[in-house]
């Protein structure tokens, strides 16, 4: 069964966290768009709802009305570049990721055990990691660390929901949906931005 959620990123402390209430889903028209993001295109979706995907882009991906159109067949689609700009530009927050959040209201559709493991993720602070077991324990599953690997790859909101932000027992950062060389990019991305807005204070 599989369940969707709405949730509000709201600012605490620098961070974010989510607020979320299960909702039935009754958008019919997608918008979506492509723009740059700090670690290439990025390809975003949403509806009346919220954003219900952001994925960044490689070279040899579908185009992007395509993915969208595999992702919600039975939806009409509308390309809107400009807002879509507007939306990653947010999503990013650019230059103060840190101390200036993004607030985008999201929409994720998922089992009961991947939305778990997707609010879960709103606990690891900007900057921070955890291995796959800690997030597995964090959510009272222990031991379900390949599950809890699993709901990270089906996520489709890159960042957003940070499942960037998981890496393995070792220390090695391990895979990603968007490309193992671009998860290591946007950890030291937000170690940076961290370190700076730390200077700062």
């Amino acid at each position: 069964m599989r369940e969707a959620t709405t949730l509000n990123r709201s600012p605490i402390a620098g961070f974010a966290f989510f607020k979320g209430s299960i909702i039935v889903n009754t958008f019919s028209t997608v918008r979506f768009g492509q723009a740059a993001t700090p670690f290439g295109p990025g390809l975003i979706g949403w509806t009346e709802q919220g954003v219900v995907m952001l994925h960044l882009l490689q070279s040899d991906d579908l185009r992007a009305h395509e993915i969208l159109a595999q992702q919600y067949p039975q939806r009409t689609l509308q390309r809107d570049d400009s807002q879509a700009g507007k939306l990653l530009e947010q999503a990013f927050k650019q230059p103060h990721p840190v101390t200036n959040p993004s607030t985008l209201k999201l929409f994720l559709n998922g089992s009961p055990f991947q939305l778990k493991v997707w609010q879960a993720l709103q606990d690891i602070p900007f900057g921070e990691v955890r291995t796959y077991g800690e997030l597995a324990d964090s959510i009272g599953h222990p031991g379900a660390a390949r599950a809890v690997g699993t709901a990270l790859a089906a996520n489709q909101l890159a960042f957003l929901v940070p499942c960037h932000r998981v890496i393995r027992a070792s220390g090695e950062s391990g895979q990603y949906r968007w490309g193992a060389e671009r998860k290591a990019r946007m950890l030291e991305w937000e170690a940076r931005q961290l370190a700076d807005s730390n200077a700062a204070r």
